[in-house]
Parts: structure tokens; C-alpha cells; sequence
């Protein structure tokens, strides 16, 4: 099994979340349930690409949740000076973030894409 402690200690580190360990577990929880079914026979589930994967899927969970219920700070103003997010930014950055680290990890994974292509002779 890949180690849900593992993955929430990665998006901290990788993504520094807001949040306490009791929100963001389950994210990571179902980030690894995820990833698990994939695994190839003999795969290392402490391999850091699974990990990494893992913590990128959940960070990107994390940010659509936000993009849905409109939490988090877009806007930040200091004297002349102001700072605006888009969360709808940050979930797509998010997203390209999970899908190179899925890449990375495609090694482990089984292939479970079907691609229905002509086949010419």
C-alpha cells in the first residue's frame, strides 16, 4: 500500500497547503487508493514517483475544491501594491503539475488508456 503519510508530507512539502493533517488526509487517502489499483505487479509502493504523483493529484483536488467553494485569498492589497490569484490559475497549473508527475510515474503504472486507432498497411 502507498503510504498515505508519505503523500500528505510530499504536497507539504512540495505545494505548502493550507490546511490541518485531518483535511488533507483524506485527499492523500484517496490520491494512493487511486494509484494503487494502477500498479503493476512487483511495483515499489515507496517508490518517490508514486509519492509525488500521489501528492500532486491531491494537491489539484485541493485546488478545483477551492476553485468550487471560492475559498482561499485571490487578492491581496498592501499600500500600493496589489497581488491577485486566479484560482482558476492555480487549478490548471495544478493539473499540469499531476499529469507530468503521472507521467514520471507511468514506469509503475499498468496502461489502462484505450486508444482506438486506424491501422493502415
Amino acid at each position: 500500500m502507498i503510504d498515505s503519510w508519505r503523500i500528505l508530507s510530499a504536497l507539504r512539502d512540495y505545494y505548502a497547503p493550507d490546511g490541518t493533517d485531518d483535511e488533507l488526509m483524506p485527499l492523500c487517502a484517496a490520491a494512493a487508493r487511486e494509484l494503487e489499483i494502477r500498479l503493476k505487479s512487483g511495483a515499489d509502493c515507496s517508490d518517490i514517483r508514486l509519492i509525488n504523483a500521489a501528492a500532486a493529484a491531491a494537491n489539484y483536488r485541493l485546488c478545483v475544491k477551492r476553485l468550487n467553494s471560492d475559498e482561499g485569498v485571490t487578492s491581496f492589497k498592501a499600500g500600493d501594491v496589489t497581488v491577485s490569484v486566479s484560482p482558476a490559475a492555480l487549478a490548471e497549473r495544478a493539473e499540469k503539475e499531476k499529469n507530468t508527475a503521472m507521467l514520471l510515474a507511468l514506469p509503475l503504472l499498468n496502461d489502462d488508456e484505450f486508444v482506438f486507432r486506424q491501422v493502415s498497411l
